[in-house]
This record gives structure tokens, C-alpha cells and sequence, in this order.
């Protein structure tokens, strides 16, 4: 209860896709919510005027998210910002200690993804005691097109049929990113994962995370 919580989304749609439900459940329990993205998502498949950060209004409306904002930075192409910068973004934008830190897995395909874990962990470094949990979430289409990832779920969220309803809402939002099934990014096994987690855990719906640092 009353928890601040920070997602950090390279692309507008990762928070949607890796932990919707989660973002909504906590919304809910009257967790202070901010989400930070970090490319505008389309720029890599050419010249485009579309910006995906343009959704995100709708969707922290759907989720439940209080507070959101975004940089700018080459789809697909953070490699060519400096990590310092990467860093200094996440520092201007941040003005609370967040309880709860969900980021990208080092393991994703995407290089995008992988940046902003680096960024996020060096940002928030354990310099000073601080009681926080930095977790780490699974993005279909990424981190399972890593054959070598190694995501290992130990933290489950249970999710009530009201939060997986707000997550395939937010996902329609983005439908042009949503493809056909069995595709991996897909409406169908968005929702088949989520009841796959839950069925490891004995509820009908989860969503599965992992533990990268908790401070107690």
C-alpha cells in the first residue's frame, strides 16, 4: 500500500506487454505509479512522422499509471547514446526514491531493452542504504527470441480478471504492434501467458518477474 513504483519501458508498449496486469493490480492497492520510456518505437522500420509516446496517454489511463514521460532516443539504436546519458535521463526525471524498480532483462534480444537494464542498475546503484526492489520482466517477442536468455520467474503477481481485462485494453491501444497468433506478440498469447504463470503458481492469471536486488 501507498508504494512508489517505477517502470522503465525502452519502447511504448513493453510496459503493457511485461507487466499490464501488474501495473493495473497496483494501481488498485494505491501504489504511486510513474512509468518512463525511452525511444518513440517506430523510427527503425524508416522514415516515419507516427511517435508511439502519442498513446501513452490512453494507456496510463487504462493501467492506472500517475505519472509518465519519455525521451527521444533512436529505435533500435540506443547503442549510439552514451550510457552516461542514458543515465543522466533517468536522473532528471526521477524526484522520489521508488520502493519497487521494474525494468527490461539483461537477457531480451533487443538491444534496446538490454540498454535501459544497464542504465537502470547503474542508476540506481546501492550507494546509500535504500529499501527497494529492482525486478526485471518478460517481453514476448524479446526475451524469448534470446534462445541464450535466462530468465528465471521466482516473483508472481496474481492477477484479478479486472486487471488482465485492463491489460488486453492497453494492449488494443497499440494494436498496430499486435500481430496474429501464434505469433509471439499477439493478443491470444499475451493472455495464454498469463495464465500459464498463474497456473505455476495456483491462481488463473499472473505475471511472472525476476528478482534482480531487494534491500530490506
Amino acid at each position: 500500500m501507498n508504494k512508489k513504483v517505477l517502470v522503465l519501458a525502452a519502447h511504448p508498449d513493453d510496459e503493457t506487454l511485461g507487466l499490464g496486469g501488474t501495473i493495473s493490480k497496483l494501481s488498485d492497492e494505491g501504489c504511486y505509479i510513474k512509468l518512463m520510456t525511452f525511444t518513440d518505437g517506430l523510427s527503425a522500420r524508416g522514415p516515419t512522422t507516427k511517435n508511439r509516446n502519442d498513446k501513452l496517454d490512453a494507456v496510463c489511463g487504462i493501467l492506472g499509471i500517475d505519472d509518465y514521460c519519455f525521451a527521444n532516443y533512436p529505435d533500435n539504436r540506443m547503442d549510439i547514446i552514451s550510457l552516461l546519458d542514458k543515465c543522466k535521463f533517468i536522473e532528471k526525471n526521477i524526484d522520489f526514491d521508488p520502493d519497487i524498480i521494474f525494468t527490461h532483462h539483461p537477457g531480451c534480444l533487443n538491444i534496446d531493452h538490454e540498454l535501459v537494464y544497464r542504465a537502470t542498475i547503474t542508476v540506481f546503484r546501492p550507494q546509500t542504504f535504500k529499501k527497494m526492489d529492482i525486478m526485471s520482466y518478460y517481453v514476448p517477442s524479446s526475451t524469448d527470441y534470446n534462445p541464450m536468455n535466462n530468465f528465471r520467474s521466482d516473483v508472481y503477481h496474481c492477477l484479478e480478471k479486472q486487471h488482465v481485462e485492463k491489460k488486453m485494453e492497453a494492449l488494443k491501444i497499440y494494436h498496430n504492434e499486435m500481430r496474429e497468433y501464434p505469433h509471439s506478440r499477439s493478443y491470444e498469447n499475451a493472455l495464454n501467458r498469463m495464465k500459464v504463470d498463474g497456473s505455476t503458481i495456483g491462481c488463473e492469471h499472473a505475471e511472472a518477474f525476476q528478482l534482480i536486488r531487494r534491500v530490506l
